[in-house]
């Protein structure tokens, strides 16, 4: 409920908190509403960053790069009504008739009154957290003199020259004062200075799609070695560059091969082993597996079954949530049996999204043996719709996974009686990975998106930026894969 007064708001005032947005002359992530995409903002492009510092080094002696600490969740609440109206003004004026003072307040009020931080994922933050940066970019601007040609900002990644040859540390030093008056602060270990003689982080991309698996001339198949091919020529570029996360970009971009392959079993054990040494792959590897079982019915469940039995317990020893989460909604969607004693390291983790695809997968028949819901049925009460584990009390009730539990403490509250009154439900299990070709064009209609604001912030056209903001009838993607 919180977040939906949140979201309201800032949707109200979304024009205003764009203008404030735009105020910075060095941000590379400005709001671009996405009209036709998954997300309401699109996606920044970190090309943009590379691009910049590549632009300043041919220019310059030398370069900043720093971030904010731990930026999203140290946010200070009432640094947003300071980023929207002034500090001086928002201080004398405290009421929620100013919708910055009324954005803090909602923002706090979806954490249980914290003055610190914003929720990690949601959209809202994202554009929260741009006004306020982009509070703190125009107070830098000010102090030092800088423009677009001098400095930019990745999200929350500076960089930063002097167009007057100010030191490295002198510009840390300015970049950290204008953090403090938004009461945010300086990532000391993230920040370096360097040499425009440092070799920049460019060309991996193409070197990347220059090795993507192509169909044979002859028979138009992707053969087993034009996938070894491409696996060999990824990992050495994953070499290459440690510090930047190039498995998951090749493999992003590699979809429609790896689901078209001819040996997918062996694929499928690459795969794994991508994801055993890259957590950040789990996805990618839920996503093709899911894609390649729709299209070639030749999933190895039984390697998978045996994969995931063995490690849901080490995740959970590590309390790896997020992990297990996408297993659990990847047993369900390919309807892979477990023993129930497998789970059992499950049943002590309080987390209302384990807890739910656990009972689902329960109810759907795939749990050998009982599980023990003794933990997660504490918040089957109105309180329970109160607590972290609310997700829980209402979704498996709502959705018949606890068989014999009425729903009289839903019905009862004030809140959840009108969700449970419109049938609205959070969890839809069927939805997603339906289809590669659906999936690809999705894909392709975003990176279009993004590489028109791409193009639009490097040329500094705030027209065109506009437009893709307000909205424009749908364009023909042309397919040039």
């Amino acid at each position: 409920m919180a977040h939906l007064l949140v979201s309201r708001a800032l949707a109200e005032n979304y024009i205003d908190l764009r203008r404030k947005a735009r105020l910075s002359k060095v941000t590379l992530s400005p709001p671009v509403f996405d009209w036709s995409g998954s997300r309401a903002l699109m996606r920044p492009s970190i090309e943009l960053r590379d691009d910049s510092r590549v632009n300043l080094s041919s220019r310059r002696e030398e370069y900043v790069v720093a971030d904010v600490r731990a930026f999203f969740h140290s946010i200070y609440t009432h640094a947003i009504p300071w980023a929207i109206h002034g500090k001086q003004f928002s201080k004398k004026n405290r009421g929620p008739a100013h919708y910055g003072n009324l954005i803090d307040l909602l923002c706090r009020n979806a954490q249980d009154g914290q003055t610190i931080g914003l929720p990690v994922g949601p959209d809202t933050s994202r554009l929260v957290a741009e006004v306020v940066v982009s509070a703190v970019d125009t107070h830098l601007q000010q102090r030092l003199k800088i423009g677009s040609r001098d400095a930019s900002r990745y999200i929350d990644d500076y960089t930063l020259s002097s167009p007057d040859g100010a030191g490295g540390e002198e510009l840390l030093a300015a970049l950290r004062q204008s953090m403090a008056a938004f009461e945010l602060e300086l990532n000391s270990e993230k920040s370096a200075i360097f040499p425009t003689s440092h070799r920049q982080n460019i060309g991996w991309q193409q070197a990347v799609l220059a090795h993507l698996p192509r169909p044979s001339p002859t028979s138009g198949r992707i053969g087993a070695s034009a996938l070894q091919h491409f696996l060999y020529h990824l990992g050495r570029i994953c070499v290459a560059h440690p510090d930047i996360n190039v498995e998951k970009f090749g493999l992003q971009n590699a979809r429609s091969a790896l689901i078209s392959a001819d040996d997918w079993k062996a694929l499928q054990f690459s795969l794994i082993s991508a994801y055993r040494r890259n957590p950040s792959l789990i996805s990618l590897l839920v996503e093709a597996c899911l894609l390649r079982q729709v299209a070639h019915r030749d999933v190895e469940l039984a390697i998978l079954r045996e994969f995931i039995e063995n490690r849901i317990p080490v995740l959970a020893r590590a309390n790896r949530t997020g992990e297990i989460i996408w297993l659990l909604f990847l047993m369900i969607r390919l309807d892979i049996r477990v023993p129930a004693q497998r789970l059992e390291p499950l049943f002590s983790i309080e987390n209302a999204f384990v807890a739910l695809l656990t009972v689902c997968l329960d109810a759907r028949g795939l749990v050998k043996g009982a599980i023990d819901r003794t933990l997660w049925d504490q918040s089957l009460t109105t309180d329970g719709l109160r607590s972290p584990m609310w997700l829980y009390a209402y979704e498996a009730v709502t959705q018949s996974f606890l068989p014999g539990i009425a729903d009289d403490f839903i019905v009862q509250d004030s809140y959840f009686t009108l969700l449970r009154a419109k049938r609205v439900q959070f969890l839809d299990i069927s939805r997603g990975y339906t289809s590669i070709g659906r999936t690809l064009r999705s894909l392709r209609n975003e990176n279009e998106r993004s590489r028109r604001m791409r193009e639009a912030i490097e040329d500094e056209d705030y027209d065109d930026l506009d437009e893709l903001d307000e909205g424009e009838e749908e364009e023909e993607i042309i397919d040039i894969y």
